[in-house]
């Protein structure tokens, strides 16, 4: 999904002329960090969501349908490799979204983008960033001597947006209240308190997000060799791989809809355009093509045996 541009130059923002320069900055950094949660690259922080969203809603569907019919029998090969590679899409994918590598479009690098500059992270910046007031009560007069009630009560809509949207204003700087570091009243100077950001960080050292981890290092990714009498690698089960998915999704929308007062997920799992249990309750192959699979099975076979007699040629 493409960022929006502003809507509003940086001189018809209500800030003053004196920190112009750095309020280009927020702007900047602020559609950089929404570029890299949920820009139009596949590798963007939702799209990688979304993809592993429907992963295990696929799975989890599937698994269903065989807890659904016990007596069924499905082919042992086939399940094994769908149990596997789905394992596998999961470690993998959960640990690239909490990957501390800066070239990585991960969750975790969000959040470090946003550690390094506090400077920017000022209650003026979060709520004037495109044209709202900081006034609330003079925008709010303002709104109220622009309408003629001399012919009775005034019903229309209020400004969501531009210097006079007085309630988006409020809403802005109640949303800044929450994780303000700035005394009851409010000042244009009031920063993001340190404990904010710490907070997201444990959330993606979260116990289930660091077991997936653990596996996908040193069992998918890397064939870890385990030294003698050290503690095996810790077994991680589907419930692991949910919460520590549930984790990353709840950190994500709060960055999206709090930290930069964005869109959220409207649904983690992508809307199918198509029937997903189409065809479920057919075989996978008739009877009849069965001897064909057995003659191409061995084929395959001696295909790759054929690597290993090559050796010899190296």
């Amino acid at each position: 999904m493409a960022i929006e541009e502003y809507a509003y130059t940086v001189e018809k923002c209500d800030v003053p002329q004196v920190r112009h320069a750095m309020l280009n900055e927020y702007r900047i950094f602020r559609r950089k960090c929404l570029d890299y949660m949920r820009g139009d690259s596949a590798t963007s922080v939702m799209n990688q969501v979304h993809d592993l969203a429907w992963h295990t809603a696929v799975f989890r569907t599937l698994n269903e349908a065989r807890r659904l019919e016990p007596a069924r029998s499905v082919n042992g090969a086939m399940w094994e490799l769908i149990t596997a590679g789905y394992a596998n899409l999961m470690t993998l994918g959960i640990r690239c979204l909490v990957d501390h590598h800066a070239d990585t479009d991960s969750l975790w690098n969000v959040i470090v983008q946003i550690e390094k500059r506090p400077e920017l992270l000022t209650r003026e910046f979060y709520v004037c960033y495109d044209g709202l007031p900081y006034d609330i009560d003079a925008a709010r007069q303002r709104y109220i001597a622009s309408l003629n009630l001399s012919q009775g009560p005034h019903v229309g809509w209020l400004p969501t947006s531009g210097p006079d949207a007085w309630a988006t204003s409020e809403i802005m700087h109640s949303a800044f209240d929450k994780f303000s570091a700035g005394s009851a009243k409010r000042k244009r100077t009031d920063k993001i308190r340190p404990d904010v950001i710490e907070k997201l960080q444990t959330q993606l050292n979260h116990s289930a997000i660091k077991s997936v981890c653990t596996m996908a290092d040193k069992r998918v990714a890397h064939a870890e060799r385990i030294a003698e009498g050290t503690d095996a690698i810790p077994a991680v089960t589907y419930n692991d791989i949910d919460e520590a998915l549930a984790q990353i999704v709840r950190v994500t929308n709060y960055l999206s809809s709090h930290f930069f007062y964005d869109t959220v997920f409207g649904s983690v799992v992508p809307t199918p355009q198509f029937n997903v249990l189409e065809a479920l309750d057919e075989p996978w192959v008739t009877t009849a093509n069965i001897p064909a699979l057995h003659n191409y099975w061995d084929e395959i076979c001696e295909s790759m045996d054929k690597w290993v007699r090559e050796s010899d040629e190296l």
